[in-house]
């Protein structure tokens, strides 16, 4: 069940006086909290044409398993938005 805006702000009261570090362990946990439920509800299956598709045209790179497996699963988003979310995650990964 969504929390309303106020008790957001009560769950966030307690972080608002920590320092930096300890805000950023917090946001990789909330991070890998958020693609864990998001990956419990993922279909198992994705779109096997989309992974086939891109293999080929990838056949001379080397494409890990688990990232392949992702391909075709969510909803095509402009690339620009892909870059900027790929940029933040690997921001985060690397500023701590």
């Amino acid at each position: 069940m969504a929390k309303t805006p106020k008790q957001l702000d009560e769950i966030l009261e307690p972080m608002r006086g920590q320092e930096s570090p300890t805000l950023r362990a917090l946001d990789q946990k909330l991070h890998l909290l958020l693609e864990q439920r998001l990956g419990d509800k993922r279909p198992t299956n994705g779109n096997a044409a989309t992974r086939e598709k891109t293999s080929a045209e990838c056949a001379s790179v080397k494409i890990d398993a688990e990232l392949l497996a992702l391909v075709g699963i969510h909803p095509e988003s402009p690339v620009e938005q892909d870059k900027a979310i790929i940029r933040g995650i690997i921001a985060r990964r690397f500023s701590d």
